[in-house]
């Protein structure tokens, strides 16, 4: 988690990357301890039923890069602890980001 916390601090200024953190425990009275105990200052949404019955998640961190468009581009299971996970995900972040089409003007 202090991983995904320097992730979105680095993002924090940019309006066109956006993170989101669902939290799949049953108990969701545990999330505010947890993250005052650790410091972290990222929204974390209650959603286990969300999580196991319509995302199918099977395994935990899962992590997907979804495009503007809403189309996911790239999933992930599992997290490395070492400084290599923050810079893959800024990798794959950029790569989803350069193939994404260019935006149409809206239409007069």
């Amino acid at each position: 988690m202090p991983r995904l916390q320097k992730l979105i601090d680095q993002y924090k200024n940019r309006p066109d990357v956006q993170f989101v953190s669902l939290n799949a425990d049953e108990n969701p009275g545990l999330v505010a301890p947890f993250m005052k105990e650790h410091q972290l200052a990222f929204t974390v949404i209650p959603a286990p039923t969300y999580v196991w019955q319509t995302l199918k998640v099977f395994g935990i961190p899962s992590n997907w890069i979804i495009d503007a468009n809403g189309v996911v581009r790239l999933k992930g299971l599992g997290y490395d602890a070492s400084e290599k996970w923050v810079t893959g995900m800024k990798d794959a972040i950029a790569k989803v980001q350069s193939a994404a089409p260019a935006s149409n003007p809206p239409a007069k």
